[in-house]
């Protein structure tokens, strides 16, 4: 899910373009996304109770907590995807 907001918008429709005719990289992207929709969520119950009011203070706070991960992503993802095994992009 981070991938997409460190690419460029077309170097992820070349992606996704590349995967429709592959059924297991359509069905590894799909678990890709429910994961990371999955660490949302449990992202979101945890920020719950350090908000003094979450009617008020939870979608700010969901904003800068996104666009602050995006942030750590944009600047060591291919660090960690490599030490992970995983594959790597050139730098944008």
């Amino acid at each position: 899910m981070w991938n997409v907001g460190t690419r460029s918008p077309l170097q992820v429709l070349r992606d996704l373009r590349g995967a429709l005719g592959i059924p297991r990289a359509i069905f590894t992207g799909f678990v890709a996304f429910a994961v990371g929709l999955i660490f949302v969520a449990a992202g979101t119950i945890l920020l719950i109770p350090a908000i003094p009011n979450p009617r008020v203070y939870l979608v700010p706070a969901e904003i800068f907590t996104f666009l602050v991960a995006l942030g750590i992503e944009f600047l060591v993802g291919n660090d960690l995807r490599r030490l992970a095994g995983g594959r790597t992009r050139s730098s944008p």
